[in-house]
């Protein structure tokens, strides 16, 4: 299980966090198999939804989990559409 917290631009840092394991197991994957380099998938291949049976989350986690869970984003694409969304919900800065 994979539980997200709540609590606006930390949502953020939470995908970030997720990216190094992601990035982790990436490379694990790839070192338990005798590939050649140019033979491995690309980051954007390990989705956290082939990893984690259940994502869940309140307020801002639980639209990461959405992402993440139902709509199998990997976790680059997440953190794109988090910061667009950023964007229209608290405005550019000033």
């Amino acid at each position: 299980m994979l539980a997200f917290d709540g609590g606006g631009i930390r949502g953020y840092s939470t995908l970030l966090m997720l990216q190094a394991i992601m990035d982790h197991i990436r490379r694990l994957e790839t070192l338990s198999q005798y590939e050649q380099p140019e033979e491995t998938l690309p980051a954007a291949a390990y989705l956290p939804a082939h990893y984690f049976n259940y994502m869940v989350g309140t307020s801002t986690g639980g639209l990461i989990a959405i992402m993440l869970g139902r709509l199998q984003m990997n976790v680059d694409d997440a953190l794109k559409e988090y910061e667009n969304l950023g964007r229209e919900v608290f405005g550019k800065p000033r």
